[in-house]
């Protein structure tokens, strides 16, 4: 069975790698944002247990599943959700503020701090 890797980017564009071991935070820097000042802070990268990572991917799969929660394009404070399975890509953007994107976001920066 091939390992899925996953990739969340928030509305904020600050990415997240999130591999079966490890979750990686990518902050935006301030020259990289569109106003030019914000900073999504220090990077950082945790371990993660084997449970948490699949509470995780039970997160992003429901975020997947319900398609009441995309958007054709990305905007600014949507969500973008990436998997990658061997030579398998997928993408879908969250719409600002959708349950889904709530959720993930919390579970993300509690897993973080």
């Amino acid at each position: 069975m091939k390992t899925a890797l996953y990739q969340y980017a928030d509305g904020n564009a600050n990415v997240y790698i999130i591999s079966p071991d490890t979750l990686e935070y990518v902050p935006v820097k301030p020259q990289e944002s569109s106003s030019g000042f914000y900073s999504g802070g220090e990077p950082k990268k945790v371990k993660l247990t084997t449970q948490e990572f699949q509470n995780l991917v039970t997160l992003i799969e429901a975020a997947m599943k319900n398609t009441d929660a995309h958007m054709q394009e990305r905007v600014k404070g949507s969500g973008a959700i990436k998997t990658l399975t061997g030579s398998e890509k997928h993408a879908i953007f969250l719409k600002p503020a959708c349950a889904e994107q709530q959720k993930l976001e919390a579970a993300l920066k509690k897993l973080l701090s």
